[in-house]
């Protein structure tokens, strides 16, 4: 339903523009100087307040896909402004080369940057170059303020720059529409994944800005078909704003907008089928549940250790990891609060908790020679006894790698802290898993964890204090 509305809109302006060229009658010449001012003023406007919540949301410009977007907002508002300001009888009397040129620039500039954030910028994130990203960032920033500064000082410096020759326009608007279309079918494909508002905002914003350039382009100068570009400038960050304010709604944390955007890359590359960036996206799903830092490393731990005393091959091993790993690949677009709630979970928060394996299957699934792990992620919260979740498998028709992970998640769970209860010690959490083995756990699994824990194989983490209660993952 989402999706239809999404794409309706952005049909309707397309169907009027193409109207509006074909039966020349209906574009009819409208506006006035001081509402052309009002018009870009206000989508200059809310293109830097999208630049500035995304900043704000995120926990550090060291991700490129959250300073590169955050710069494609920041270019477009400041670039634009110029065309506001330079409207005639604003400022200055006289149309001038600045307000002929800069919603070119504008757009050209936005392409640019939103198409950087969603391929990988080599430099930009090692060690080396721990402040590589927020000098570039400030590096931009400084350039746009800068051309900003001269072009409202020399309002007609890019007298010389060929936007008024119809082939360097028609260039122009292959290259932006082509930039934007590639960065938004890339922030489409991760909503596909992962389904958070954040990613298809994103993607609808930058389609309407492709809009944007095609009336730009064919658009008749003062007529309707020409003020659709601006309209479709404020259409743009409207959809963005709106999408971020649902995502702020429903995870009720603003930290929400920048995680799904940083998510985004990762996804993509799944996509692709690239299983390499399975670790990345596991890192990413930890920063989405601080609360769980590691969790999921020690769980392919435990995993590995049970699957290798079984005597399984290293294909096998390997995919048991993997899975181990991913296992709560479906928490992406769990509101953060509920991860974190120390209080019990109301029915509505338990049954978005329970999507979780489903939805992180669906994920596995859509990559290819991945369908292994998307089995092993479904049902890795079923029980031994047929009473678990999502499908209610019983014994051995679970998955055997759901029943290892079982085990092993069972056990850091009991003995790592949450927020709802303490870290429980190596002895209770042993006589735990024995009391659970055969109704809630497999027993072979859990006999041999227990048995790589006696003989001091696996080591897990020594608890501050007792839990006081018994409490099932």
């Amino acid at each position: 339903m989402l999706q239809r509305l999404a794409f309706g809109s952005l049909a309707v302006p397309m169907i009027l523009l193409v109207a509006l060229l074909v039966i020349p009658g209906f574009d009819k010449p409208w506006g006035s100087s001081s509402f052309h001012f009002y018009v870009v003023s206000a989508a200059s406007l809310l293109a830097a307040f999208t630049c500035l919540i995304l900043v704000l949301s995120a926990r550090s410009l060291r991700e490129t896909r959250i300073l590169f977007l955050a710069l494609s907002f920041f270019a477009l508002g400041m670039v634009f402004a110029v065309h506001g300001l330079q409207t005639p009888g604003i400022i200055f009397d006289e149309a001038t080369a600045g307000l002929e040129r800069s919603p070119w620039l504008a757009t050209l500039s936005a392409g640019v940057f939103a198409a950087l954030s969603v391929v990988s910028v080599r430099g930009l994130t090692e060690r080396v170059n721990v402040r590589a990203p927020e000098r570039v960032f400030l590096g931009a920033v400084g350039t746009i303020t800068l051309y900003f500064a001269i072009s409202m000082a020399a309002p007609n410096w890019l007298a010389g720059f060929p936007t008024t020759n119809e082939w360097f326009q028609h260039l122009l608007t292959v290259t932006t529409v082509g930039l934007l279309v590639f960065a938004g079918i890339r922030y489409y494909q991760s909503y596909l994944f992962a389904r958070l508002p954040a990613q298809l905002s994103v993607a609808i914003g930058l389609f309407f800005l492709a809009e944007a350039q095609i009336s730009l382009d064919f658009g008749t100068f003062w007529s309707y078909s020409w003020w659709m570009y601006h309209v479709l400038f404020l259409a743009a960050f409207t959809a963005v704003l709106a999408g971020w304010a649902w995502e702020l709604l429903r995870a009720r944390d603003t930290r929400a907008i920048a995680e799904g955007i940083v998510m985004r890359d990762a996804l993509s590359q799944l996509n692709r089928g690239r299983s390499a960036d399975l670790v990345t996206l596991a890192d990413q799903i930890e920063n989405h549940d601080l609360e769980t830092f590691r969790h999921v490393d020690r769980v392919a731990a435990f995993a590995y250790a049970i699957g290798d005393e079984m005597g399984m091959g290293a294909a096998k091993l390997r995919e048991l990891v993997l899975s181990a790993q991913m296992h709560d690949l479906g928490k992406i677009g769990l509101p953060p609060y509920i991860l974190t709630k120390a209080d019990p979970l109301t029915l509505r928060e338990w049954k978005a908790i329970m999507k979780h394996p489903v939805k992180g299957s669906e994920i596995m699934n859509r990559v290819p020679g991945l369908g292994a792990i998307g089995r092993a992620i479904r049902h890795h919260h079923e029980r031994f006894d047929g009473e678990g979740y999502p499908d209610g498998l019983k014994g051995n028709a679970i998955p055997v790698e759901s029943r290892i992970i079982a085990v092993a998640d069972t056990f850091d769970a009991l003995t790592s802290t949450r927020p709802y209860r303490g870290a429980m010690p190596a002895e209770e959490a042993r006589a735990e898993l024995e009391r659970v083995a055969g109704t809630q756990l497999d027993p072979v699994f859990v006999h041999i964890l227990i048995k790589l824990l006696d003989n001091g194989a696996l080591a897990p983490k020594k608890a501050p204090k007792p839990a006081e209660e018994h409490i099932q993952v």
